[in-house]
Order: C-alpha cells, then structure tokens, then sequence
C-alpha cells in the first residue's frame, strides 16, 4: 500500500498516511487515508485530502471539511473499495 507524509500545519507533527482510494473530481486529486499505525486496527479514522499545490517534488494536501465538496468525493472514493467498511 502506498503511504505519503503529512506534516500537521498546527503542530508541525509528522504522519505517514495510507492511501486507501484515490479520486478526481473536477480538476482536483482526492485522497481517502489513514494513519498508517492505524491499518491493523478494526476501528480506524479516515480522512479525505486534496492535492491544493504541486510543484516539481512536493504536493501539498489539506484535509477537506467542507460537507458540501466533501458528500460527492466520498461516494467516489469509497465506490473504489472493496475491503473496507466505512461509517460517516
């Protein structure tokens, strides 16, 4: 499974994330991840991210929290997974 790092703007903490689905929607990339430390549990936290700049070496993500961008990009992305089970 793919992983990407994700540095907390607030707190500067370092998460890597397991890329569950990928999506576009419009012209923007979404992601569904999780805590990579998370995958083994049975009762994991997902989040929906959006690719919102890229330059030559990094892309840089932000959790999307807006219900009314967040409601279609989650059926896309969730459409694309077979072995997890997902509660919103």
């Amino acid at each position: 499974m793919e992983t990407i790092n994700f540095t907390i703007e607030e707190t500067g903490e370092q998460v890597d994330f397991a890329i569950l689905s990928t999506a576009t929607h419009g012209d923007i990339t979404y992601l569904l991840v999780v805590d990579e430390t998370e995958l083994e549990c049975d009762d994991m936290t997902a989040y929906v991210i959006k690719a919102i700049e890229q330059d030559d070496e990094d892309i840089i993500y932000e959790i999307v929290d807006d219900d009314a961008e967040l409601l279609p990009v989650s059926e896309k992305l969730m459409d694309a997974l077979d072995d997890f089970e997902i509660d919103m």
